[in-house]
């Protein structure tokens, strides 16, 4: 059983080894004519295309000759697909939409494309070597290994190949010998050289780390820029709503309200009830106007469009149910979206402190550094905010991130906690 199971292990290594070696020979010796057809190819482009250059028709010829290696990286991918087994990336981004004039201009930006065509070109020779390489040392192994057969076959009866030689049956069996060590030998050597070119083909044929790096940036820098846009568009929409609420339904019940009240005039001598019913009414009315004009004022204020950051913050401040310090100071305006980012996160911040700090006091600062905007909202609350517990903070930090700001918050238990917003603008 175990002289079974030795055999079967064995005849299972020797079918994977020639397998093995059947690929190598294949892949290497397959290389040539790919190497012959995109030389030939690329002569012809270019010789036509330099010869007709003057003409503008060459133009075309030679662009064609220069994108060649295109082609020739595809075919060679598949041939790594079918030499590993596995499939290779081709470095090349797609391109959707646009026509050929697209697709050249996108082709013409990219490395890989000169990558290809340096591979191409070193292709070329590389794959003579391997021809010869590949042709050469499974011929002498075959000659060796029929060493007692060719002899029968040559008039004097003996046998020369390379350097070898045989006069009688003894020494052709030796030869014999002589070609299972150089087989063996052979099937080292191109097993191992075919791995080492798969690899330098998959190493300049797929995409480079730098180029992926570039394309991870490219792709980072795009969704930033996607956030910026959503938020610019974002804040726009607040403005617009606070306008609408602003100049129309606040000024619809500030008319009703007058018209209420000139009501309650006519109706001084009529039943109480109406006149209560008419108070009534015109009392709810500036509860809904005193509570619009908090809601406007929480979506977009006012202030802050017409008077910028300082004074917005001061109003916040002046606004708040604790007292608070505010120190402002601005020598200019920051840009838009700045001011905007800035409120917001001010808004938040003393949202927090006035719900959960239990603070008596608190501490608003802004300032301008040499690389932008420096916010702190400081209390002397009990403590213990955490940025992992809910989404406000979380919140605050996506909308500064945008701008490529950064928040700290120190807040032990007991207290005190502070809020420190750094988000850099341009001057």
């Amino acid at each position: 059983m175990k002289v079974g199971q030795r055999a079967e292990a064995a005849r299972t290594r020797l079918r994977s080894g020639s397998a093995r070696l059947a690929r190598s020979v294949l892949y290497l010796a397959g290389g040539f004519p790919v190497g012959l057809v995109w030389l030939g190819c690329c002569a012809v482009l270019l010789g036509l295309g330099l010869a007709t250059a003057l003409f503008l028709v060459g133009i075309p010829l030679i662009a064609a000759a220069l994108l060649s290696g295109i082609p020739l990286g595809a075919v060679e991918r598949a041939r790594l697909r079918m030499f590993t087994g596995t499939a290779v990336p081709s470095p090349h981004t797609p391109v959707s939409g646009g026509g050929p004039h697209a697709w050249l201009r996108k082709r013409a930006g990219e490395r890989a494309t000169w990558w290809e065509l340096a591979y191409a070109v070193a292709h070329c020779a590389l794959s003579i070597g391997d021809f010869v390489l590949v042709a050469g040392s499974l011929t002498l192994s075959l000659a060796l290994l029929m060493a007692p057969l060719l002899r029968r076959f040559t008039p004097d009866g003996q046998v020369r190949v390379a350097v070898f030689q045989a006069h009688s049956d003894a020494q052709a069996v030796l030869l014999v010998l002589c070609g299972a060590v150089v087989l063996a030998l052979t099937y080292l050597a191109l097993t191992r050289y075919a791995a080492a070119r798969a690899r330098l083909a998959t190493g300049v044929l797929t995409k480079r780390h730098d180029e992926a790096g570039t394309d991870r940036d490219e792709r980072i820098g795009q969704l930033v820029r996607s956030r910026a846009r959503i938020l610019d568009a974002y804040d726009a929409e607040r403005r617009r709503i606070e306008r609408d609420l602003h100049d129309g339904a606040q000024q619809r019940i500030t008319g009703l309200i007058m018209t209420l009240g000139l009501a309650r005039l006519e109706l001084a001598g009529a039943d109480t009830a109406a006149r209560e019913l008419v108070e009534k009414a015109a009392e709810e009315a500036r509860t809904t106007l005193r509570e619009l004009r908090e809601l406007v004022h929480g979506i977009y204020p006012a202030t802050l469009t017409d008077r910028g950051l300082s004074a917005a913050l001061l109003e916040l401040a002046e606004d708040s149910v604790l007292p608070v310090e505010a120190d402002v100071e601005l020598a200019e305006r920051p840009p838009e979206a700045v001011e905007a980012a800035t409120y917001f996160v001010a808004c938040e911040a003393m949202a927090n402190v006035t719900k959960h700090s239990a603070a008596t006091g608190a501490r608003l600062s802004l300032r301008r550094t040499s690389t932008g905007l420096v916010l702190e909202v400081y209390d002397n609350g009990v403590g213990g905010a955490d940025a992992e517990s809910g989404t406000g903070l979380l919140g605050l930090a996506d909308r500064v991130a945008v701008f490529g700001g950064t928040i700290h918050l120190s807040s032990p238990v007991g207290g005190p906690t502070l809020l420190h917003v750094e988000i850099p603008c341009g001057s």
